[in-house]
């Protein structure tokens, strides 16, 4: 990933092209002159210097947590933010959209049973466009310290101007689990935090509890 903080200085936008072939000079004039509405979604983090690396999202936590319900008590760099300037998952095109609650078939998910996850996805601009819909959890309590968040899914979803759809992901213990300091794979019952939103540091939890067999 790079620091662009010195390159995005003075620019309205940055597209990140990556390597596209041949075809790039047309690719890339189709989305400047808005002939195309770019939905790529980074699969990186960017960090806001180079002295911020290595950056990942699905970081452990720390055991000096910034909590911004609790300004008096912070941990955190002194002259930038803890969060990336660009975060995995994100990505602008010439539309915007609206995320609903995340709606869950239950509170309580069983040892074999599936949890079904459904939200709300309304495009709330002006043009056609296309949204990467990312599902995200967070064991609270593990016998492993687990990621800040993990992406567990996504979904594509093209929309007109004004129109809404309501977008289902699925979980159960298995993609709940994680592989132990033993080499064991395990699912532990407990609490977990789900999100569904546009890129790994947005979206607000909500929260599931994972019952024993």
């Amino acid at each position: 990933a790079l620091a662009l903080q010195g390159a995005v200085r003075n620019a309205h936008a940055v597209a990140i092209t990556w390597y596209l072939g041949t075809q790039t000079g047309h690719a890339v004039a189709d989305v400047l002159f808005g002939d195309y509405n770019p939905s790529g979604r980074l699969p990186v983090s960017f960090p806001q210097v180079s002295g911020q690396q290595p950056y990942f999202y699905n970081h452990a936590r720390t055991g000096r947590p910034e909590l911004p319900t609790m300004s008096e008590f912070k941990a955190r760099w002194r002259e930038i933010p803890n969060e990336p300037a660009y975060a995995f998952g994100h990505g602008i095109g010439y539309t915007t959209f609206a995320y609903g609650v995340p709606q869950l078939s239950s509170v309580q998910l069983g040892w074999d049973d599936t949890l079904t996850i459904t939200t709300t996805l309304t495009n709330t601009g002006a043009v056609a466009g296309e949204e990467v819909v990312q599902l995200y959890i967070h064991d609270r309590v593990a016998s492993r310290v687990r990621p800040v968040r993990e992406l567990k899914g996504f979904d594509k979803i093209a929309l007109q101007p004004g129109e809404s759809t309501e977008v289902q992901f699925t979980l159960d213990r298995h993609a709940l689990g994680f592989t132990g300091r033993d080499g064991v794979f395990r699912a532990e019952p407990g609490q977990f935090e789900l999100w569904v939103c546009a890129s790994s540091i947005s979206g607000e939890p909500v929260i599931f509890e994972l019952l024993a067999a």
